[in-house]
């Protein structure tokens, strides 16, 4: 082998050529998956109503982890750590954190961002979904491209507006009779104020069920009210809120389910996960149409994706939205010159 009579030198420097191109070669580890804990506003429209922390933003501001973006009535655009973006509609409340918590209005989102809510958490793979509240606690996800799992959080969370602000008193009857401050008995001499007992009154006198033993009790359900669409805020009507699958018994309810590219599922204050159904034509094109797209001046990176999946899911269908196409370069044609042999 002559190599290793070489001199040391050039012995030293073919090693160290060698272990650069094998540096070279070896392909960048990406992180398994970036945490999302830093936002930047790109684009605001329809006003100057957005706020990080309860003050006003402008483009280019940054919210960092835990701090909350809220939108009145105007729109953002969100860029995130990881490279994934985002758009708020109007009247809309987000947390920053390991994942985007929504609890209030819609966001969309194209890119490896998990989304969340009190009471669901979304794992993604890189894709193009939206996540809705409404002022009910009902949540939709739909996914636009790519897949979407959907869990069910262990212990739902109730979101600080709807706690109550005093503390229940204390009902249970005493021998001891209330004590009466001096200071008011000028008052209370003028207007007799009788305490206020709640009162119970029985159930209804409605024909019994059908097994004749129980009567049959008004229905408290808050999903009976009636709801506002989260994109277009009209009501639903008769649209129904949440399908459960009725082979599952409460005992035996899906604690996470995948939705693939062109679904969508209702979700209700509690967590519960209805069935999984298919975005019609009508639905796709009116949500291409909405708020969330229109007026923005950069697209979602993945508009192509989107483009490609509504194709193959309603194929002659035209695409709403109008890409521009890549121009191709006029290569001339130059004759090849031809060797004898």
């Amino acid at each position: 082998m002559k190599i290793f009579r070489l001199p040391l030198q050039k012995r030293l420097a073919l090693f160290f050529t060698g272990l650069c191109i094998f540096a070279l070669a070896t392909p960048q580890l990406a992180p398994v998956s970036a945490q999302s804990v830093q936002a930047t506003v790109q684009e605001i429209l329809d006003g100057n109503q957005v706020f990080i922390q309860n003050r006003r933003a402008s483009v280019n501001d940054i919210a960092n982890q835990q701090q909350q973006v809220r939108t009145g009535d105007s729109r953002t655009a969100l860029k995130f750590n990881s490279g994934a973006v985002a758009r708020l509609s109007a009247n809309s409340v987000l947390t920053i954190g390991q994942c985007a918590r929504l609890r209030q209005g819609t966001i969309l989102i194209n890119g490896a961002v998990n989304a969340c809510s009190s009471s669901i958490t979304t794992g993604v793979r890189g894709t193009t979904y939206l996540l809705a509240v409404d002022t009910s606690g009902n949540q939709m996800v739909k996914v636009l491209e790519g897949e979407v799992v959907v869990k069910r959080s262990a212990n739902p969370e109730v979101e600080p507006e709807t706690q109550p602000t005093t503390k229940p008193t204390n009902t249970k009857p005493t021998n001891t009779k209330p004590t009466i401050d001096s200071s008011s008995t000028e008052t209370d001499s003028r207007t007799s104020v009788t305490p206020k007992v709640k009162q119970f009154s029985a159930p209804p006198t409605t024909p019994p069920s059908n097994n004749g033993n129980r009567p049959v009790l008004p229905q408290t359900n808050p999903q009976d009210s009636q709801p506002l669409d989260p994109l277009n805020g009209q009501l639903l009507n008769d649209k129904p809120i949440l399908k459960i699958d009725p082979n599952l018994n409460s005992g035996t309810q899906l604690s996470e389910i995948v939705l693939k590219a062109g679904e969508k599922v209702e979700v209700d204050p509690i967590g519960a996960l209805g069935i999984i159904q298919k975005l019609s034509e009508n639905e796709f094109v009116q949500l291409l149409q909405s708020e969330l797209f229109k007026g923005f001046t950069n697209q979602i990176p993945g508009i192509n994706k989107v483009r490609d999946v509504f194709n193959g899911l309603f194929p002659g269908a035209n695409f709403p939205i109008s890409l521009p196409n890549i121009p191709t370069p006029n290569i001339p044609n130059i004759p090849i010159p031809r060797f004898p042999f």
